[in-house]
């Protein structure tokens, strides 16, 4: 459900910066940032179906899904998928459904049926918050924002971090892998191991599942 713009302040107003208690190792190791696109297209929507049993999957299996709230578009689909298999705690809230949103909304946002774990101040904000809160991410195709997310994590890894980084869907990855191999190529790349493409939700569940 979409709020009034004046209960989107209310709420807004009560959600702390970052909480906190998601940077502890027992609860990162449990949190799967999920990410792409926020619009519906022909070329997103062959997607759909991929991302929902991703995310039912480890949902199904313990984890927390982190995303940023969109109802529309692939993060829609995480959205409604985390929402109808998580967990519910007492009052019905779907617990293992997580959102870090930014202060300034889209209008697309539900912020009824997740747990509101963190607001950002912007998108480079918010990318730096999923990265505190997980070392597991999944990223399906999108546009402008989500090749900006894309590639601060990817960045990350390139100095240092391991983060695991499945994107999939190769017909829309590999320019981006091509990038990459070409900055490899120039020897401006010390660790290559930066990221996994993947075509298939299984593929994506044994990535993230090695150790």
């Amino acid at each position: 459900m979409i709020n009034s713009i004046e209960e989107n302040i209310r709420i807004m107003r009560q959600v702390p910066a970052i909480d906190s208690r998601q940077y502890l190792p027992e609860n990162k190791a449990k949190n799967i940032v999920i990410l792409g696109s926020s619009r519906n297209s022909d070329g997103i929507d062959k997607y759909l179906k991929s991302c929902s049993d991703v995310t039912r999957h480890f949902i199904e299996n313990g984890y927390n899904i982190v995303h940023g709230g969109g109802t529309t578009g692939i993060m829609g689909e995480i959205y409604s998928t985390a929402r109808k298999y998580s967990v519910k705690d007492i009052n019905n809230k779907p617990v293992q459904n997580l959102a870090i949103i930014t202060e300034q909304l889209w209008g697309n946002e539900n912020l009824n049926d997740c747990v509101l774990i963190g607001k950002a101040t912007s998108e480079a904000d918010r990318i730096e918050k999923f990265a505190k809160v997980s070392d597991k991410f999944v990223i399906f195709p999108g546009s402008a924002g989500t090749i900006q997310e894309a590639t601060a994590l990817v960045g990350k890894n390139a100095y240092g971090t391991n983060k695991k980084i499945v994107l999939f869907g190769s017909d829309f990855w590999k320019p981006f892998e091509f990038v990459y191999k070409k900055i490899a190529d120039f020897g401006l790349l010390k660790n290559k191991n930066l990221f996994d493409i993947a075509d298939k939700v299984q593929d994506v569940i044994k990535i993230l599942a090695k150790k």
